[in-house]
């Protein structure tokens, strides 16, 4: 029960950091398109996604539309795509706190620094450590004789529907406020 919770706090916790992302992105793309693309895909749009194909397959299996290959297939198959993106992107955010840090000469954009640096570090080991298990369980997913592709396709299509339109409400608030922002001078 424990685990359970623990789970669905860093769930939830992972959903308001994609969203925060995703605003900051809009905010940064007011001023550099690149950037602020770069950051709206890998700090939101992908990790949102990632949570939401969790959410989605653990509801949907719950409730009988899933058979029990879909499942490993598509928490594997989206710890290998997705567990990826967010190294990628925790390199990224380490990088980008250690220039305001250095710039900004601020202990506190140290400590962020930090923070970043140690996760990052955590989310690569993680992702190097179970890569080859993740990949043995899709290959056995895929092989199994109840796994359906088409009920996988319709998980991800969901899930990243949803990832996409609430990344997307949130990038756009973060463009439209540093518009505002910009204009008011």
């Amino acid at each position: 029960m424990f685990g359970l919770i623990l789970t669905i706090i860093f769930l939830v916790i992972d959903i308001a950091i994609s969203i925060w992302n995703s605003y900051n992105a809009g905010k940064i793309y007011a001023y550099r398109k690149g950037l602020g693309g770069v950051v709206y895909t890998l700090g939101g749009f992908l990790p949102i996604s990632y949570v939401f194909v969790i959410i989605v397959t653990v509801i949907f299996a719950y409730l009988g539309y899933l058979s029990f290959s879909d499942v490993v297939f598509l928490l594997s198959f989206s710890f290998l795509f997705f567990g990826l993106a967010i190294v990628v992107w925790g390199v990224i955010a380490t990088t980008f706190s250690f220039i305001a840090t250095v710039k900004g000469r601020d202990w506190k954009a140290g400590l962020i620094t930090v923070y970043n640096a140690f996760a990052t570090i955590f989310d690569a080991y993680e992702y190097i450590t179970g890569f080859l298990s993740a990949w043995k369980s899709v290959r056995r997913a895929i092989d199994s004789s109840d796994f359906s592709i088409i009920d996988v396709i319709a998980v991800i299509a969901i899930a990243v529907g949803i990832g996409f339109v609430i990344s997307y409400v949130a990038f756009k608030e973060g463009l439209r406020s540093e518009r505002r922002v910009r204009y008011t001078f």
